[in-house]
């Protein structure tokens, strides 16, 4: 057996996402290491599925139907983020045909710790004077007028009915938003069945934040059963 056939395959993914995560981290890594060589070593680690999977781990334990693996996965300007995946969650929208959308289901969990001294305050207002056009999102973390980590399946989630209920998370009971609507693969594709949970809470002298997404025709089950199953580190 050759030595290519041993090597685990390493994800691929659609160019939108790497758009949106490249958006997020670039600026801040070229500043950070001013070199387009270990830019690209940058981007290498984080998309490493056993790295990303364990860096997930040290955040937050999750039980995931079907299991998990790591999708991306950093440590950068003093937060830590991680996307993990279950096997069915569809990570390259060109592989998926239109006869393939009726039996998708799966799940993708991302997970931010961010340090009160380093992250936006939730809830802040941002002046409408100075940024008119990039509105806070209360259960982002990382909206902020400079900086922006919007993948998260955001972009393509499209919300039909959205609600707040108080929920344990991270030991407290906290508002979270939940949404239900469809994920958009692609202009080609009808959407799927989605359901979308967003959550903060303030664990251990950081911000501890979850975007669980769950897709298919179990959906809400499954997100409310994922859900229950966290447990921050």
């Amino acid at each position: 057996m050759s030595d290519a056939a041993d090597k685990p395959t390493q994800p691929q993914y659609s160019v939108t996402i790497w758009e949106t995560i490249a958006i997020a981290l670039a600026a801040v890594s070229l500043m950070a290491i001013g070199s387009a060589g270990l830019v690209y070593k940058f981007f290498s680690n984080a998309a490493n599925p056993q790295r990303a999977a364990l860096i997930a781990r040290s955040l937050m334990d999750y039980q995931i139907p079907g299991g998990a693996q790591g999708a991306f996965g950093s440590n950068f300007g003093g937060a830590k983020v991680a996307i993990v995946t279950s096997p069915g969650f569809p990570r390259d929208s060109s592989l998926v045909s239109p006869a393939k959308l009726a039996g998708l289901n799966g799940v993708e969990l991302f997970i931010a710790r961010v340090p009160l001294d380093v992250e936006t305050p939730v809830g802040s207002v941002v002046a409408p004077d100075t940024y008119p056009s990039k509105p806070t999102d209360p259960y982002d973390l990382f909206a902020s007028p400079d900086f922006s980590f919007s993948y998260r399946s955001g972009e393509d989630f499209q919300a039909t009915t959205e609600t707040i209920e108080d929920r344990q998370f991270c030991g407290f009971i906290v508002p979270v938003r939940i949404q239900i609507g469809e994920l958009i693969l692609s202009d080609q594709l009808p959407g799927i069945p989605a359901v979308k949970y967003d959550a903060i809470a303030t664990f251990e002298n950081s911000k501890r934040q979850v975007t669980l997404t769950a897709i298919g025709r179990n959906a809400k089950q499954t997100s409310n059963t994922v859900f229950n199953s966290l447990k921050c580190k």
